[in-house]
């Protein structure tokens, strides 16, 4: 009888093992590269939508520059709540294709939810006090989202945005303010966060402050910007996993 070739049992089984294990370690890269890809187009399609839906609302309400947000306190240190969700309300809502907005105020500042078909999540913060335009956190992944722990504080009072970079990303409209701090919003439309920044350098952005998108910074606003001057790509050293 003429022999045939065929592996033994072992050999499979080794072979099998070796698969999996090369399979454990690819595995994860192949899944983060994919959320990495989708956060960048969610990015991009977001600072797009805005900018266009500013673009039409100064054909109604006129130059940007002059839009009013303001959420003064009367003589009591009280604010108007009408008042304050207004600016979302009139500027921003009527230009948008959304499938619901929620307001909800914290410590912070007046807020507003607007959710999209996609499963996003934009916040607009309306600060309270006199204030000359807003913040926007934009979750690319609405499952993230949740009013409770948005703009959360720590123990001590301060503010807290640990997951910013990570599970949400900083996006800023301020086009009237002439402060120096302000000088990479003023005139803009709806930009990443650069509120601060002298200087738009990837050295500043992963330095020691607060704002920086490092590990140990306690905001990390800047980490949407860090992104966009890389063409909207989350850069290959990027000290966060995106979720």
């Amino acid at each position: 009888m003429k022999k045939k070739n065929a592996f033994t049992l072992a050999e499979v089984l080794i072979t099998l093992g070796i698969i999996g294990v090369i399979a454990s370690m690819t595995l994860p890269t192949l899944v983060q590269n994919n959320k990495n890809k989708e956060v960048e187009a969610k990015l991009k399609k977001v600072y797009s939508l805005m900018n266009q839906a500013i673009l039409m609302s100064e054909k109604d309400n006129g130059p940007k520059e002059y839009w009013n947000f303001s959420c003064t306190p009367d003589e009591d240190g009280n604010v108007n709540a009408d008042e304050c969700k207004n600016g979302m309300e009139k500027y921003f809502l009527p230009y948008l294709k959304y499938t619901k907005a929620e307001n909800f105020e914290n410590s912070l500042g007046f807020n507003t939810a607007v959710y999209f078909s996609d499963g996003s999540i934009l916040v607009g913060k309306i600060n309270k006090g006199n204030v000359s335009g807003l913040d926007f956190f934009f979750y690319p992944n609405g499952k993230n989202f949740s009013s409770d722990k948005f703009g959360s504080t720590s123990s001590d009072g301060t503010q807290s945005r640990e997951d910013c970079g990570i599970t949400f990303f900083a996006f800023r409209f301020s086009p009237s303010d002439t402060t120096t701090y302000n000088k990479f919003h003023y005139r803009k439309g709806f930009e990443p966060y650069k509120f601060k920044l002298n200087e738009l350098s990837v050295d500043e952005m992963t330095g020691s402050d607060e704002y920086a998108c490092t590990k140990d910074a306690t905001v990390k606003v800047w980490c949407t910007v860090l992104i966009q001057l890389n063409g909207w790509q989350i850069p290959k050293d990027y000290p966060f996993k995106v979720k």
